[in-house]
């Protein structure tokens, strides 16, 4: 478990599935996230959950209050560590914890655990052009826009771009002090 002055992430749990589900068939939600807004069926989400634990470059946290409710996920994708590295991503799918720090903390709580458990060197986060609250997230955490991918993904009608956000441990290191 990582927790922080107000969160509590562990691994999700049989009990999580119901927002899951909630949440992967909400369309803004979708959207925002970068996900195929394709519904969902109960039995697709405990498929994911089965799933969860077998590929080791992919660790899901539940994101909880220290009272035990539950927000969101957060994860590492594509853990490499020999490279050092891991693409970071969350949603906070519980619309009354949006706008209050939590995603902030979050996050901040992963860097914490991916440089310093993990001994990683580099995170990175890709946010999609229509969702400027995430890049502000990310910003918000000490991470650098690093590029752009143009008109990378198609959405709604219209082609978005993919923003690349990069954080180094050295970066992470001195912005902890």
């Amino acid at each position: 478990m990582i927790v922080s002055e107000h969160l509590c992430l562990w691994p999700i749990e049989r009990q999580d599935l119901t927002k899951n589900y909630t949440w992967a068939n909400d369309l803004e939600l979708t959207r925002l996230a970068g996900a195929t807004p394709l519904p969902r069926s109960s039995q697709d989400v405990e498929q994911w959950f089965r799933n969860l634990n077998l590929n080791p470059e992919q660790h899901i946290f539940a994101i909880k209050t220290h009272e035990g409710a539950y927000m969101g996920n957060i994860e590492f994708r594509g853990l490499d560590l020999r490279c050092g590295c891991a693409e970071i991503g969350i949603i906070i799918g519980e619309r009354q914890f949006w706008g209050q720090g939590y995603g902030t903390e979050a996050i901040r709580s992963m860097c914490r655990f991916g440089f310093g458990e993990l001994r990683l060197h580099r995170l990175y986060a890709t946010t999609l052009s229509n969702n400027p609250r995430a890049a502000h997230l990310f910003e918000k955490c000490g991470f650098i826009r690093e590029g752009t991918q143009r008109q990378a993904y198609f959405q709604n009608g219209q082609y978005l771009d993919i923003m690349i956000w990069g954080l180094l441990e050295n970066e992470y290191h001195s912005l902890a002090r």
